[in-house]
């Protein structure tokens, strides 16, 4: 009999489910290391209809469920993640003893007042919203698709959503590069006046990475040796300040997409497994059916490698080496 580790059971556990829902794969930002191609618009409706049925099939043998949204930017289409989560809230009503946590990754433009308490509402506890810095330079990065910066609303947007009273989590990920880097100290000053006393917000320092956008030959990404320094740099200030800070330490070494019980469903139902090379062939591992079974391809394996291998580095980001040899 095959045993496995703890952390390697959870992967195979059939009473999880995680699902990357796309509910529109298009922007209304044009940020210069975005690596996202926007040939789809809002989730199709058959698509919907096979989700809700997908939930409906696994939710009376599920023990967790976690419904993350992406895109695009997810909350251009807000009132189809609505229509889902009541969706689900009705399921769980009927079985009480599942735990739902649900998490969205935003850009924060749309996410005003009234927004953000119709989705903590529904059970949407977890946000992470990007910045690049002080305005100068976010405004350059961070762009709406007709050229003009965003800084201020985004900013304006967490400012009020710091007086929302309630348990969730503002994950804000704060990218540093070779540009910016002198102007981020008071940037963390500024952010340690305006949210640092608040615990739900909490900093994640990550150097800029090339995820194959169209320009990673020309961003200006920090070097290997520099990258490590300066970061930790940047968080020891930041904790000297108080800040609550979320590090890759504090993270699963897990990836999400080396578990056999986690997908991501894309606008026009196809199934990937990372979030990541949306369009490269070997992330297309199948689709969701009418009836909201899984259609899974022979793809899926070599995202789930790690599984049987054990091999750490494989588990923490099956993407890396999938396509060598």
């Amino acid at each position: 009999m095959v045993t496995f580790s703890p952390a390697i059971a959870r992967c195979l556990a059939d009473n999880t489910l995680h699902l990357i829902l796309m509910p529109t794969e298009a922007c209304n930002l044009r940020c210069v290391y975005c690596f996202e191609e926007f040939r789809h618009g809002r989730m199709e409706v058959g698509v919907v209809r096979a989700v809700k049925c997908l939930l409906e099939r696994r939710v009376p043998e599920l023990d967790a469920l976690t419904l993350s949204w992406f895109g695009g930017e997810p909350l251009l289409a807000q009132d189809l993640i609505e229509e889902m989560l009541d969706h689900v809230w009705g399921l769980v009503h009927d079985h009480p003893g599942i735990r739902f946590t649900s998490d969205v990754t935003t850009n924060c433009y749309l996410l005003n007042h009234p927004r953000f308490e119709r989705l903590l509402e529904r059970g949407v506890t977890t946000y992470q919203v990007t910045m690049d810095g002080p305005r100068q330079w976010h405004d350059r990065k961070r762009v709406r698709a007709d050229g003009r910066g965003t800084f201020h609303r985004i900013w304006s947007n967490l400012r009020a959503i710091r007086d929302v009273e309630g348990a969730f989590t503002i994950l804000v990920r704060l990218h540093a590069d070779k540009e910016n880097l002198g102007d981020l100290p008071a940037f963390i000053e500024e952010y340690t006046g305006t949210f640092g006393q608040d615990p739900r917000f909490k900093l994640f320092l990550r150097p800029l990475s090339r995820f194959g956008g169209r320009n990673d030959s020309i961003l200006p990404v920090l070097g290997a040796r520099a990258a490590h320094g300066t970061v930790q740099t940047l968080r020891d200030l930041a904790r000297q300040h108080g800040v609550e800070q979320c590090n890759l330490e504090h993270m699963d070494s897990v990836c999400y997409a080396s578990r056999a019980n986690s997908f991501v469903v894309r606008a026009d139902g196809r199934l990937n497994k990372c979030c990541l090379a949306l369009d490269d062939p070997a992330n297309q591992v199948g689709r969701i059916c009418a009836d909201g079974s899984l259609e899974i391809s022979p793809q899926v394996r070599p995202w789930l490698r790690g599984i049987w291998s054990g091999d750490a580095e494989a588990l923490g980001c099956p993407r890396r080496g999938l396509n060598d040899g």
